[in-house]
């Protein structure tokens, strides 16, 4: 189960990337061509990203996009939180419009969902962007496919 879309995905993967890159303006065509990325989805991404003063974005030939906060305290939930995504992890795990009931009548599994929902969230909030560097050195170096 994806507990998160593309775009948020994407999202993190171009931060990894321009962590891992920090220091030097990166073109949208390069992470998307190292990450794999649309670059049409993924130039919407960077973009957002900077509107929202995650990322600076320099325009022209030598521009491109570098990160704008530290990359030790922006977390994957943040990320989430930024692209809208965190009340995906308010719904039920199998059935997503009938779990507002749960109050007065839970299902057999929504207590268990809820202690490894909570363990998930915990998780993103504790892993930073930081955190995602090392997956991306391995990526770049050809240990992960």
């Amino acid at each position: 189960m994806m507990i998160y879309s593309d775009t948020v995905r994407y999202a993190l993967m171009a931060l990894a990337y321009l962590a891992y890159n920090q220091g030097r303006l990166v073109k949208a065509e390069e992470i998307a061509q190292k990450q794999n990325i649309p670059k049409p989805f993924l130039s919407k991404i960077l973009h957002e990203l900077a509107r929202r003063d995650i990322l600076y974005s320099v325009k022209g030939p030598r521009g491109g996009f570098t990160l704008k906060v530290d990359p030790h305290k922006l977390t994957m939930w943040d990320v989430i939180v930024l692209m809208g995504e965190e009340n995906k992890f308010n719904t039920c795990v199998l059935m997503p419009d009938k779990c507002d009931v749960y109050q007065t009548n839970p299902c057999g599994l929504h207590h268990r969902w809820e202690k490894l929902k909570s363990q998930v969230v915990e998780f993103l909030k504790n892993t930073t962007i930081a955190d995602l560097i090392e997956v991306e050195e391995k990526h770049l170096s050809g240990l992960l496919s």
